[in-house]
Formats: C-alpha cells, sequence, structure tokens
C-alpha cells in the first residue's frame, strides 16, 4: 500500500521491503532505521578528508577575519559548504547520499550545513521543528564526528524509537492563534523535555570515534549533553537533507493553526546551486503569500507565477533594501542562463 511518507516510516514497512530488491546489509540497515530512528556509518570518511573540513573550519568558518560568512555565533557556523568545498564533498560523499536514497526511494536534496566547534548543550528536540515537508517525514539529518566524542565533551543524545511520535510543534501546546517565531523556541524546548521525561523511550549518547556518522529520521528526539570538560572541543559537522518532489517549510515561524506555512521559498540544492521548487509529489502547488514569509497552499484559487514573483519581489524589497532585491535578481538571473546551458555553474 502506498502512502505519503517515506516507505522506511510506512506502517507497511515489512511489506513494502519483502518487495525490494536490496542486498542484506542494506536490509538490515533499513530494518534497524524503521524501528530505531537512526543507523551508525563507519569508515565513510579518510582521515585526508576530515582534516580538510577541520582546517576550513578554522581558517574560514570561525576565523573573523574571513567575512564571508553570513550566519556563525562563537560555536555554530552555517552553511559553510557555501565557501569550503571539503565541507560540501562530506555532505555529497557518494556513500552518504545513496545510503539516504536506499532509505527514502527519492533523490536526495542536502541543503544546509552546520558546523561546530564544541558542544551544543542543546535541550531536547526534533528536526521537524525547524524543517518539515508536506508529504510528511522526506528529512534526514546526517551528524559527522570529526573527532572523537566522550562523556566529557558534551555527546549527542537521542531517544532510540521516538520518531515513531507525532510531528509536535506549537499547536500542541499553545492556547493562542498568534504566529510563532525563534522568540518561543525555549517554550518548545520545555516541552519536549517534559514530553520526554514522561515517555517510554531510553536516553542514549552517541560516544563516536572520528568518522563515525549518524544517520537520523526527521523525527527523532535529540539534544546536546553537558560539556563537562570547558577547555574540550567536539568538532563535527551536521548535513540537513530534504528529498525531492515535497513542499519544504518551518514549523518554527508558521502558523501551523491557520495553514499559514513558512514555505521555504530559496532552498538551494547543494549539489546543484539550484533552488528547489517546493511540489506535491511533483506536482506544481499554487503558494498565495498571506502575510510576510507566510504562505497557504491553494488549490483553487487563480495566482499567476507573475503575481507570485511581484509579491515576492516586494517582500524582499522591503525587508532588505534595493540593494538585497538587485542581488535577489542577479541570482535569479544566473539560473536561467545556468539552464540554458549558457553558464557551468550558479
Amino acid at each position: 500500500m502506498k502512502m505519503n511518507l517515506p516507505w522506511v516510516e510506512s506502517p507497511f514497512f515489512e511489506k513494502i521491503l519483502e518487495e525490494k530488491k536490496l542486498r542484506p546489509a542494506e536490509k538490515e540497515m533499513a530494518r534497524v532505521y524503521n524501528e530505531d530512528g537512526y543507523i551508525v556509518l563507519k569508515n565513510v570518511f579518510t582521515e585526508d578528508e576530515i582534516n580538510q573540513v577541520i582546517a576550513d573550519i578554522h581558517e574560514k568558518g570561525f576565523n573573523p577575519d574571513y567575512t564571508l560568512i553570513k550566519t556563525r555565533d562563537f560555536n555554530r557556523c552555517q552553511d559553510l559548504w557555501e565557501h569550503s568545498e571539503p565541507v560540501r564533498n562530506l555532505s555529497t560523499k557518494p556513500e552518504i547520499l545513496s545510503t539516504l536514497e536506499m532509505l527514502y526511494d527519492r533523490e536526495v536534496v542536502p541543503f544546509q550545513t552546520l558546523n561546530f566547534l564544541c558542544g551544543t548543550q542543546q535541550m531536547a528536540h526534533s528536526d521537524t521543528i525547524h524543517f518539515s515537508s508536506l508529504p510528511a517525514k522526506f528529512m534526514a539529518g546526517v551528524w559527522i564526528a570529526l573527532e572523537d566524542v566522550t562523556h566529557e565533551n558534551g555527546p549527542l543524545f537521542y531517544y532510540p524509537g521516538s520518531h515513531k511520535m507525532p510531528e509536535y510543534n506549537f499547536n500542541h501546546f499553545r492556547e493562542n492563534l498568534v504566529d510563532n517565531s525563534y522568540d518561543n523556541y525555549h517554550d518548545y524546548e520545555l516541552f519536549m523535555e517534559a514530553l520526554m521525561l514522561n515517555s517510554p523511550y531510553e536516553k542514549k549518547e552517541f560516544l563516536a570515534k572520528k568518522g563515525d556518522v549518524l544517520i537520523w529520521s526527521a523525527n527523532i528526539v535529540h539534544g546536546g549533553s553537558p560539556v563537562l570538560n570547558p577547555s574540550s572541543t567536539r568538532l563535527s559537522q551536521v548535513t540537513h537533507y530534504y528529498f525531492k518532489d515535497c513542499i519544504y517549510y518551518s514549523p518554527m515561524s508558521s502558523n501551523t493553526i491557520s495553514g499559514e506555512l513558512q514555505v521555504r521559498t530559496q532552498l538551494k540544492n547543494m549539489r546543484t546551486g539550484i533552488v528547489e521548487p517546493s511540489t506535491f509529489n511533483g506536482q506544481p502547488t499554487t503558494l498565495v503569500r498571506t502575510y510576510k514569509s507566510l504562505y497557504t497552499i491553494n488549490a483553487h484559487l487563480m495566482y499567476p507565477t507573475l503575481v507570485r514573483h511581484i509579491s515576492d519581489f516586494r517582500y524582499v524589497f522591503k525587508m532588505k533594501g534595493l540593494k538585497g532585491l538587485m542581488n535577489e535578481l542577479f541570482i535569479k538571473f544566473r539560473v536561467i542562463l545556468y539552464k540554458l546551458g549558457l553558464r557551468k555553474g550558479i
């Protein structure tokens, strides 16, 4: 029975598994992923591949003199892949991509990297609060240890099997209809911490060796353990992946009660450099802007593409000014040239 879910999370998983022509090792991986919500891969990367990433983390990611990085703080650097070939190579390693495509049966879309110096000490959360999709659960995370992890330097923790819980967001515990934002994120964290204390799931830590890879399902609950040694590092790389032919959105900044979603209309595919369109199983969707970055998905309203672009450009101009609008137009022009074969890259 086909459903709007990844086959590896389907209630018909065992029947589908029987019909698939997978190698024994792949069948075992799929069974573990279905049951626990994660798998561990070893010996995927060479020492040199990892050391090149570490060098770029220091020389670019956390170097204040390297000014091209847009989003970083003292411990986290976002989207270093745009400036570092070694970081991008880790995220697009063929063995990682083929494993994900085996598990999800769709072409994978890597779209974001996060590089960390130390343990995050994050409270329990599910990535679906940040990255959700329609159809649901077509998202996965890959965590790579760039050095050995011990109890001292704040290991990743996770709750095996918790991916089978509902996708919790603000509409499960907030009592009003106001829009959500990152200002409310701690309320969500407190809810998830309380939820896991009241759940049957057992908390585990990932004491990884350098080069170990943890692939996790979109909805598995995880976080960062306390850093017991303040002078320690815990170098790591996280990549987030969507899959083709979905509508990509962020519940964190959506109004999930009214159905107004922060659709990720500028999601850049790391493999191609092109913005990935939001479709529902490949069918084009009509996105109608309701307020700021919120959209509603409507199959009945006539909303021409031109009107949508005018609305988008108006919003960019309002938020980023003329310079931001011109940059957006320049990027779209380069994409057109790329698609026409008149440019080798974006």
